[in-house]
């Protein structure tokens, strides 16, 4: 097994029209670069940071104002760390769309969706880092909501928390879950993710491509041919990555004050939504029905019927009018929620 996913990940020769770069737009790769990149700048902020609450507002402060670089190696973990999460999710669109997750792609489509929940699980557990009102106050909602799930649901947040009350525990069970747990388990995963592309013929074609490249069996080679645009495009996203995190600063706020809760509180924008469904429907439904559904139907949507290998039309109005809510509700709670999560206008 550790024999063929080593010298079988990738295959010497790829079909010609794999190379275009609108088939996938790169977001697969562009995510692992992601994550290759939240590994190398998270090590570096681990050599001057401290998980207990006063050490580690402290600790961020010291990389910002005193380490050379500082700065702009927190700004691109941190930036990094919410662009993988847009990516991931429109990479998910884009193999729905194409219908890529029936067999035998249908393994891949699962250990996507670990990936993508092991990355929305780096991103909530790295938030209470800083351990300033910002993230203590994020963290809070985001863990209360937990409490509305029947039966376990206060057993699920204390065991989050790391207590009743968010505190030293809880900033040391995220601090092991962000530098350990997560990255372990993400790297083990992505190398399996890519194997099982390689194993199931490469990028899905076109089918009128497939038959073309069937027929002429037009391919270019891997080394250099691929791997060239790959390096290109790896330059391209690091390099606005890079820029943005030099012009805008990650946000840091007074230290975390658990006796003094903010006029403007919310969850992490990607659990915002959740939040702002909150404020219209039952918090069971919110919080237990909606999300074990969207679960159900991702997790056993391979095994759905499909029409000329694409989902049909009931499945695909499933899929864009959830997201489409789900969009809106996150839109909604991110510009249009101010003081109390009363509606106001963004500008």
């Amino acid at each position: 097994m550790s024999k063929n996913l080593l010298f079988h990940f990738r295959p010497r020769r790829v079909p010609e029209s794999a190379l275009r770069l609108t088939l996938t737009w790169g977001l697969g790769g562009m995510a692992a670069l992601m994550v290759t990149q939240q590994l190398i700048s998270g090590l570096l902020l681990g050599f001057f940071y401290t998980p207990l609450p006063v050490k580690a507002y402290e600790s961020i402060q010291h990389i910002q104002h005193s380490v050379f670089l500082g700065q702009l190696v927190r700004n691109m973990h941190h930036w990094t760390g919410h662009a993988l999460v847009v990516v991931v999710f429109l990479h998910l669109l884009r193999v729905f769309l194409h219908g890529a997750f029936y067999p035998p792609r249908h393994r891949n489509w699962l250990v996507g969706l670990s990936l993508g929940v092991l990355i929305l699980m780096a991103n909530f557990s790295g938030y209470l880092l800083p351990w300033d009102q910002l993230s203590y106050w994020a963290v809070t909602i985001a863990t209360s909501m937990l409490g509305y799930i029947p039966f376990i649901g206060i057993s699920l947040q204390e065991m989050m928390q790391g207590g009743q009350e968010i505190g030293t525990a809880t900033l040391q069970l995220f601090y092991f879950i962000h530098t350990s747990l997560v990255p372990v388990s993400l790297f083990l995963l992505m190398a399996y993710h890519f194997w099982f592309v390689r194993r199931a013929g490469g990028i899905l074609l076109p089918a009128n491509e497939q038959a073309a490249n069937a027929a002429k069996q037009k391919s270019v080679t891997v080394v250099p041919d691929l791997l060239v645009r790959e390096m290109a495009f790896a330059a391209v996203v690091t390099c606005v990555l890079l820029l943005f995190s030099m012009v805008v600063n990650a946000p840091l706020g007074d230290m975390a004050n658990p006796e003094l809760t903010p006029a403007n509180v919310k969850a992490p924008w990607y659990f915002v939504g959740a939040q702002e469904l909150l404020l219209h429907v039952h918090p069971l439904f919110a919080v237990c029905v909606l999300p074990l559904s969207m679960a159900i139907f991702l997790i056993f949507l391979p095994f759905s019927k499909s029409k000329a290998g694409k989902p049909g039309a009931l499945l695909k109005t499933l899929f864009i009018a959830g997201t489409g809510s789900l969009l809106l509700l996150t839109i909604t709670g991110i510009w249009f929620r101010g003081a109390g999560m009363k509606l106001v206008w963004p500008w």
